[in-house]
Parts: C-alpha cells; structure tokens; sequence
C-alpha cells in the first residue's frame, strides 16, 4: 500500500485480494444492497465468502448482473450473467439496458 507524504497509507475504499472484510464493511454492503435498484457485480467468481453472498440481499424485483469470464454458481431468476471481461462485460451490460 503506497503512503502519502504525511506518512499515512493512501488506499481507495475498496477491499484488495486476499483482504478480509470487517463486519462494519459487510453490514454497510448489505445495507446498500438491500436499498438498490439494480445491482451489477463484476470481476468475481462468488466464490470466496462473505462477500459471495452478498447479492442475495438484494430485494426479490432487483435486477442482478454478474460479469465474469467464469462460470458462477448462482441459480436465481433475477441473475444476469454476462459471461465475458470486466470491459466487454460492461459494454454488453449498458446495451441490455439500452444505454
């Protein structure tokens, strides 16, 4: 992690590979999740918890878009999976909404 010139570590609100993630980190996800509209998720295969299961928060009308390149294995009616890369994935996403 690179640091500042003030000596403090300088790091964008993101969790990196191989970080754990704080229950603070987790309940403020799930509280997003619960409140959108549309949720998209890309670069993840679901497979590594807690954050796999973090789309199932999400309310029974919410539209769910998975980009990745993997198979995931997620079996719910309102799972979009775009099977592609985070940069194609994204194109065809914003041409299913038809941006």
């Amino acid at each position: 992690i690179p640091r500042c010139t003030c000596g403090g570590m300088v790091k964008p609100d993101v969790v990196l590979y191989e970080e754990g993630l704080s229950d603070e980190t987790v309940e403020g996800a799930i509280d997003a999740i619960r409140d959108c509209d549309l949720l998209l998720v890309a670069g993840t295969s679901l497979t590594v918890y807690p954050a796999a299961g973090l789309y199932r928060y999400a309310k029974n009308e919410c539209p769910i878009y998975i980009i990745d390149p993997k198979e995931v294995p997620v079996r719910d009616k309102r799972v979009t999976h775009i099977r592609e890369t985070a940069t194609v994935g994204m194109e065809r996403f914003l041409e299913l909404l038809g941006e």
